[in-house]
């Protein structure tokens, strides 16, 4: 095989194992957390994803920001294998841990004041397939909110 193929079989496996990372943290408007690759992959879920692969529903608040905002703050630590990374009084960035080979997943929170609603986001940091890692988290997590009554069912 000559070394022009292996330069290319050499940047399809880095392009495939690392896709966009890095690129996908942080906050695009008031409304909105960043998209969830450069292109879409299914190693994230968000509410405001465009492909049903990616997509979750946004978390609809039933009481008020103020009270609801530090008991998600609450249950997001109490998750295994998590920590917040940073947070302010309307965003929360966590990175969740896998237990066997501690690969990290980001979780981000956007609470949406207005909207009286909390725009969410999971994905793996460097792998492409998940394994529905970040679909569950943010199942799980939904299922702890409407438990407590935080958020509509």
């Amino acid at each position: 095989m000559n070394k022009k193929w292996i330069g290319i079989i050499f940047f399809i496996i880095i392009t495939l194992q690392y896709g966009c990372s890095g690129k996908h943290l942080n906050v695009q408007d008031n409304e909105n957390l960043a998209l969830c690759s450069c292109f879409p992959l299914p190693n994230c879920v968000s509410s405001n994803a465009w492909l049903f692969y990616n997509n979750v529903a946004p978390f609809e608040l039933t009481i008020a920001k103020e009270d609801a905002w530090p008991i998600v703050k609450q249950t997001i630590s109490d998750m295994p294998r998590t920590k917040i990374v940073e947070e302010d009084s309307v965003y929360i960035h966590a990175k969740c841990y896998s237990r066997v080979f501690r690969f990290v997943d980001n979780l981000e929170l956007l609470l949406i004041p207005d909207k009286n609603m909390i725009s969410v986001r999971s994905s793996s940091s460097i792998a492409i397939f998940d394994f529905g890692v970040n679909y569950w988290r943010v199942h799980t997590l939904r299922n702890q909110l409407i438990e407590k009554g935080l958020i509509k069912g």
